[in-house]
Order: structure tokens, then C-alpha cells, then sequence
């Protein structure tokens, strides 16, 4: 049947007809039945048609053969983070001639959409989702599951820019797959991701601690490292001697950083640091964390408005930056978030109100605009921090029934999920 397939393939490839090849060789008939794995010919056979084809029989076997073990490869790399392993196997699945052909095809082009949400190449890999949905009405068991991941991955990637999903999509379809079909642990982690950006910080703990483990019994110490993490990030450290101890375990893996060469982790750890300093007042510190976190990531990125964002922020409540050199970093950050992301050109929008002291704009642009895009997206840790600003504000003005809205629906979005 495998060679049928192959032999299929080069004569349809070459535009040759099954009676023309089949000349001199046998019937049409045969040929007919062979490439649909119906009957089997002698190797003599098989020989003269491949040799009529221009083909290495064997050659093209083992190439066949080995796309299975390739794909796997590949995966395996992805999630291991080995950079040029992923390029080199890459290279070989694409000069691969008749993998589209294959029984491998739907699992080929789902792994391409991982490699593409690996590079953050976003839009090619909503494009391979939407072909894979639309090409391949059955799939395996094995690939229903990769393509829920890779749809969940994608979620979670673009959340909150101006094509993204909001977090409880990303939760709905993840929760989906069968570990027992799907037998990739790593899945763990994006799940503990989608629960920590919908805020549910028990069940986005407990599933970073499951992929915890499965990091640490592959060896895979940059993702044991990232699980870590997220771990520390759904502690709630209100003492001061629980927030000196974060503090210290994220030092060290700082350190840790620096000795595996993980610079996307180490960014993280320092942007996660100045979200904690800043949550607790200490603005110069928290700026201090946000700077070197915003200044090492690629401009272009979504993460770089968020980051620069934050910075900007903090300058501002702290008092640590002029009006002007604020408000020049609120315009870089609106130029690159209204091409980007709806709610940071909001948020940028409603931090240069703040800065100027245009307070009633600022109040009228907060409930008029920001806080329903909030509720819109089901955005809850901006909800919580906006929402916050306009609940106080309302019940200032003694405006309580606005006030017990605003209270309302943000108990209804923290119970989203359990």
C-alpha cells in the first residue's frame, strides 16, 4: 500500500497516465488497483515502474517511513525549546515531496501551526487552523486533540491584542483534550496560562505544578523554569516577610536564567517583579524592574506595549519622570497600540488624561469607554484595577447605584470560572 501511494503520487506528479505508465510494465488495470492498495506487485514490477518514473524505489520508502518519527521530532523540539533542531527538521519535512499526500498531512500542517505560534508568527498559524478545520473532516483521535491545543496556544498568544480571544475561550478549549489520546503533559502548562490570565489562580496553580513535574522528569529545565514562574505568580503575598521571600525566589530564578541562557524567562521574571513592587506602592523599585524588562523585549511586540505601559504608569504614580517625558511615552506607546491592541490605545489614551489632571475626561472616558470594553472582553485584571478607580469615584460622587453596578459586574466575571 506505502508503495502504491508513492508510485501513485510521481506518476500523477509527472502527469502520466496509469494505462501509459503501466505500457510494456502491465495493465491499467492493475496499476489502478495497486496505487489503492488493492493488490501487490512483484518487486520486479515495482522496479520497472519506479525506474520508468525516474524514481529510487527505496529512497522514496524510507523518506516515506520516516515523515512519523519527523513530525514527532519536530513536536518534541518545540517543547524542549532546541532552536536549531526545530529549523534543521523543518527543512527536511518541507523537501519532503509527498508529505501533503500522506496519512500524516493534518498532523504536518498542525505542527507547522505550533512552529508558527512558536516564532510568533500569529497570523500564519490562524491561517493553518482554519485550514486544517475546512481540509480534514476526520481526524485522529491524537490530532483532534493537537489541533484543541494549538487553537488554545493561539488564544493564549494573542490575548488581548486586536485579534485575540478572550481567556475563558482559551480555558474552554483546552480543558477539552484527553491526556490518555493526546499524551503531551505539556498542554499543562498552556491550560495553568489560561486560567492565570482568566484569574483563577487555584486552578492555574495546580495545573503549573502538574506541568512542573512533567518538565522536570523530561529534563525540559527552561519550562520547568517558566512553570515555576507562574506558580510564584498566583501567590498573594500580603505579609511583609511572604513578599521578601517571593522576592528572593525570584532572584534566584534570575540566576537560574542567566546560567541556562533563557532571556524570555528572564524578562518575564523582571516585568513579574515589578508588577509586585507596584501593587505594593514602591514605585521606584517597580520602575526600576518594569525598565529593564520593557527595554530587553522587541518593540514590536504585544508585549512590549504592555510592558512599556506598566513602566510609564508607575513613573507617573510615583512622580519619578517629568510630565513631558511622560507624555512622550504615552505617544510612543498609543502610535504602536492603535495598530496593535483596542485596549492599550484606550488605557494609553485614559493615562494621558491622567497625567494632564483632566479628571472629569478622565472619569467620563473611564466609564464611557474603558471600563465597558473591560466587561466587553472579559478582561478581569484590568476590571479589577479600572473598576476599582470607578467604583471609588462613584461612591464619592454618592452615586450608588452605579457604584453597586460596577460591584455587580465584577462579581459576575470572578465567577466565570471555578
Amino acid at each position: 500500500m506505502l508503495v502504491g501511494e508513492i508510485i501513485k503520487y510521481y506518476r500523477e506528479k509527472k502527469g502520466i497516465s496509469q494505462s501509459n505508465l503501466g505500457e510494456g510494465i502491465c495493465g491499467k488495470a492493475y496499476i489502478s488497483r495497486f496505487e489503492s492498495g488493492k493488490v501487490t506487485l512483484s518487486p520486479e514490477i515495482i522496479y520497472k515502474l519506479a525506474q520508468k518514473l525516474e524514481i529510487d524505489i527505496n529512497k522514496e520508502i524510507e523518506s516515506f517511513c520516516l515523515i512519523e518519527k519527523h513530525l514527532n521530532d519536530w513536536n518534541q523540539a518545540i517543547i524542549m525549546h532546541r532552536t536549531a533542531q526545530i529549523e534543521g527538521i523543518k527543512l527536511e519535512l518541507d523537501q519532503n515531496p509527498f508529505i501533503m499526500a500522506s496519512k500524516h498531512a493534518a498532523n504536518y500542517m498542525l505542527t507547522t501551526g505550533r512552529y508558527y505560534l512558536h516564532k510568533n508568527m500569529f497570523k500564519e498559524a490562524k491561517n493553518i487552523i482554519e485550514n486544517v478545520e475546512k481540509e480534514f473532516q476526520s481526524l485522529s483521535n491524537y490530532e483532534e486533540n493537537h489541533l484543541l491545543h494549538i487553537k488554545g496556544l493561539y488564544c493564549i498568544s494573542t490575548f488581548r491584542t486586536a485579534q485575540g480571544e478572550e481567556s475563558q475561550t482559551a480555558v474552554n478549549l483546552l480543558k477539552q483534550i484527553s491526556i490518555a489520546d493526546y499524551k503531551n503533559e505539556e498542554y499543562y502548562y498552556h491550560l495553568a496560562l489560561a486560567y492565570h490570565h482568566a484569574r483563577a489562580k487555584i486552578s492555574a496553580f495546580t495545573y503549573a505544578e502538574k506541568a512542573l513535574q512533567y518538565f522536570n522528569k523530561t529534563y525540559n529545565h527552561v519550562s520547568a523554569m517558566n512553570a515555576q514562574i507562574l506558580m510564584l505568580m498566583q501567590f498573594d503575598s500580603k505579609g511583609e516577610i511572604e513578599f521578601l521571600n517571593l522576592v528572593e525566589n525570584y532572584k534566584n530564578l534570575i540566576h537560574n536564567c542567566a546560567i541556562l541562557g533563557a532571556q524570555e524567562s528572564k524578562i518575564n521574571i523582571l516585568y513579574n517583579l515589578g508588577e509586585e513592587f507596584y501593587k505594593r506602592g514602591i514605585y521606584d523599585e517597580a520602575v526600576s524592574y518594569f525598565e529593564q524588562a520593557f527595554v530587553l523585549t522587541d518593540k514590536s511586540s504585544i508585549k512590549y506595549l504592555r510592558r512599556l505601559y506598566h513602566f510609564t504608569e508607575a513613573c507617573l504614580d510615583g512622580k519619578l519622570l517629568t510630565k513631558q517625558s511622560i507624555l512622550e511615552k504615552i505617544e510612543i506607546g498609543t502610535k504602536l497600540a492603535k495598530k496593535q491592541c483596542p485596549i492599550y490605545f484606550n488605557l494609553y489614551k485614559l493615562l494621558s488624561l491622567k497625567c494632564k489632571k483632566n479628571l472629569s475626561q478622565f472619569y467620563e472616558f473611564l466609564a464611557e469607554v474603558v471600563v465597558p470594553q473591560l466587561i466587553a472582553t472579559n478582561n478581569t485584571s484590568f476590571f479589577e484595577q479600572y473598576g476599582k478607580i470607578l467604583y471609588t469615584h462613584y461612591v464619592e460622587q454618592k452615586e450608588y447605584e452605579k457604584a453597586i453596578e460596577i460591584d455587580q459586574s465584577f462579581k459576575l466575571m470572578s465567577q466565570v470560572l471555578i
